[in-house]
């Protein structure tokens, strides 16, 4: 694989851009559409005890600034897909046509509050961001996809949503704290995993360290397949076809719905 020239964005305060995405599935076993085929194996969990990793700039070459990409994502028991609109501003959906027309065609069936059992055509925030880490000694390129929950419904805020705001701290002059971002001053952050024995999911806390670490002294330590794998976010989410999307769509409303909902939009 070839060397890949990586150049960033100037650097922001901006620590997430206001796009979206969604994901989801095409078969009755769970698949996550988020990703690009080729970028899945990138995908980052964190493991049980300390990670430290280093969240990148954005890289040159796409439409959005940010280091970290906010998109919205519609998630199904079969899976979850991207929403357009998060690369291309301003795309419809098809899941845009469906809610509008049962808005206007079947409003009893959308999910509510008080109908949790309804057609959930609602969105869900994930914040994605290209992150340096250390795995068995070696440092690697990964890509973190958290949730971008703010709490505001009750709950605890995701781990993305943390992230970001960790990023943006300001202290009592109201100047950052820090920008982790940052292609020369940035510093790397601390996630510390524990998993509750009476719980299903871990806890996370979070810390920034002290250290300025240089995001091109970190992409050099990376090998040659990690380091041609940096591209713009928006480029490593799968966009579905809209053809793709219909058949999406069945999965979670059924199909003699979704395809009146597809006759009255043609």
């Amino acid at each position: 694989m070839k060397n890949n020239t990586i150049e960033f964005h100037d650097d922001t305060d901006e620590m997430i851009s206001s796009d979206s995405t969604w994901s989801t599935p095409t078969t009755s076993a769970y698949q996550d559409l988020l990703l690009k085929p080729e970028y899945k194996p990138l995908r980052f969990r964190f493991p049980i005890g300390q990670t430290w990793f280093r969240i990148l700039p954005a890289i040159k070459g796409g439409d959005h600034k940010s280091p970290i990409l906010k998109v919205q994502t519609l998630s199904y028991k079969a899976g979850r897909h991207v929403h357009k609109r998060c690369v291309i501003p301003g795309a419809k959906s098809v899941f845009d046509k469906a809610y509008a027309w049962m808005q206007a065609n079947s409003p009893e069936r959308l999910f509510t509050k008080q109908n949790k059992e309804g057609v959930r055509l609602l969105t869900d925030p994930i914040n994605l961001m290209w992150i340096i880490t250390e795995i068995e000694g070696k440092s690697v390129a990964r890509l973190l996809l958290r949730s971008g929950y703010d709490g505001s419904r009750g709950g605890t805020p995701g781990l993305g949503h943390q992230i970001s705001h960790l990023a943006q701290e300001k202290d009592e002059d109201g100047n950052l704290v820090g920008n982790p971002a940052h292609s020369l001053d940035g510093t790397q952050l601390c996630v510390e995993t524990t998993q509750p024995i009476d719980s299903r999911f871990p806890n996370y806390s979070l810390k920034r360290g002290r250290i300025p670490v240089p995001a091109k002294e970190m992409i050099a330590k990376l090998n040659a397949d990690d380091s041609a794998a940096l591209v713009p976010l928006e480029q490593v989410l799968h966009l579905p076809s809209e053809e793709e999307e219909w058949q999406l769509l069945e999965h979670v409303i059924d199909p003699e719905t979704a395809r009146q909902i597809r006759e009255s939009s043609e």
